[in-house]
């Protein structure tokens, strides 16, 4: 059950509320802490010589004509109290806080000041605190005094920052929680969103907040959803293409085995075998959003070791270099993937492939050198992106849609990893995988 009922506020409206609560709190903070200064009281032997050194001082300033007065009250001064005349009421400091405890202890000496209109105020020229005031004469100017020793009570100009500064400092605080509160559900969408399109399962964003914010987390919330549908709708509608591709391009390689002319034969099956690796590439890389295969420790060592001893097995020219063991969490089936792309593009264009893999403790390298052409640095980002061949790679009768590396990065990145590729100073192509420990 909820104390506080939700009003129909939206942001900007709640910003105007944090505001005046703000102010609120500003000016009740500072009438408590201004009056807290105002209990402060002085010696009654001090309030009693005070009071006393008033009462002469206003005698005899209203004897004396005006003209006389400003000499008369320079004459009045002595080395505790300053005594000047004003035609005016002087002008009050901004921070001045009333002392009304020593406003009784000297009306309480001497009762004749009470409707003299005594006004007494904290001041700090310096970094101590001195007493100051007026006091009405009966000609209606006015007695102008202050102490020339400070208050030893008080440190008051650190106390008066500190009296400033405690207003500030809770406003600071305050507004930061209450915004804070109000954009909650917008940082709750950014971290939902952030999520989207990394192969994790995306749960919707609770609708809350202001009423912009929760149109906006309604829409997220619908987008999402259609993308989903629309991930999963090209999901099947792939496997589906890849089935029927599959189905005659088996009925091919089997009536290629009637052919009786070998060098016909050879051609049909090695198109037969061009057409399943592009479809395979197109299935791996279209339907890598909706692959829900999960994370799980892998021998990391193992695979690269395994996958190396396949192609040496087949004549092919790859080593292997690293630990026999080195256990990760990942997607076996997408860095499987990866480093098998990444080896046969080292054996097609550079004519050997040199695997290694090292442990750095909070991150593992998979490195794949050849020694071939290497790529140019201008085209190095172009390869990543799908469907991009190079020149060189179509003049060598490639197959393919041109999509090995592109699978690559996204396998990589599924991982939260990292892809480069690097030309190598004495020639060829240094392609890395780092995946981060987790």
């Amino acid at each position: 059950m909820k104390v506080i009922p939700r009003l129909p506020l939206g942001i900007i409206g709640r910003i105007f509320a944090i505001l005046l609560l703000a102010l609120l709190v500003e000016y009740g903070a500072t009438t408590f802490l201004y009056e807290r200064a105002s209990r402060y009281s002085i010696r009654d032997d001090e309030a009693n010589r005070l009071a006393e050194h008033l009462v002469i001082a206003r005698k005899l300033l209203e004897e004396q004509p005006a003209e006389h007065r400003s000499g008369l009250a320079g004459e009045l001064t002595t080395s505790r109290y300053l005594v000047r005349w004003k035609d005016h009421l002087p002008p009050t400091p901004r921070v001045a806080p009333r002392l009304d405890r020593m406003h009784k202890q000297i009306i309480a000496w001497e009762p004749d000041l009470a409707r003299r209109d005594l006004r007494i105020r904290l001041t700090s020229p310096g970094r101590n605190a001195y007493i100051s005031g007026t006091l009405r004469l009966d000609d209606g100017t006015w007695l102008y005094f202050q102490t020339l020793e400070p208050l030893h009570q008080i440190d008051f100009a650190v106390g008066r920052v500190l009296l400033a500064l405690t207003p500030a400092i809770a406003l600071i605080v305050i507004g930061g929680l209450l915004v804070r509160q109000v954009l909650r559900p917008l940082r709750r969408l950014a971290e939902v969103a952030d999520q989207v399109g990394h192969g994790e399962e995306v749960e919707r964003v609770p609708e809350a907040g202001p009423g912009e914010v929760r149109r906006v987390i309604v829409a997220f919330n619908e987008m999402q959803d259609r993308i989903h549908r629309l991930i999963q709708d090209r999901t099947e509608a792939l496997a589906a293409v890849g089935h029927d591709f599959r189905t005659p391009l088996s009925r091919l390689r089997l009536r290629a085995d009637a052919v009786r002319d070998d060098g016909l034969r050879e051609a049909i099956e090695q198109d037969v075998a061009e057409m399943e690796d592009m479809v395979s590439s197109l299935l791996a890389y279209l339907g890598g959003d909706g692959d829900s295969e999960p994370a799980v420790s892998t021998d990391l060592a193992v695979m690269c070791s395994t996958i190396v001893s396949d192609a040496a097995d087949q004549g092919r020219p790859a080593t292997y270099a690293g630990p026999d063991h080195c256990e990760l969490t990942l997607r076996p089936l997408g860095i499987k993937r990866a480093i098998v792309n990444l080896l046969e593009n080292a054996l097609h264009y550079g004519g050997n492939a040199r695997v290694s893999l090292v442990d750095r403790g909070h991150e593992v390298a998979v490195r794949v050198d050849d020694d071939g052409p290497g790529i140019p640095e201008e085209a190095r980002q172009r390869v990543l992106q799908p469907f991009v061949r190079l020149d060189r790679a179509r003049s060598r009768d490639t197959s393919g849609f041109g999509l090995g590396l592109p699978i690559v990065v996204r396998a990589v990145d599924a991982e939260g990893g990292a892809f480069s590729l690097t030309n190598r100073p004495e020639g060829g192509l240094t392609a890395e995988i780092v995946l981060p420990r987790r």
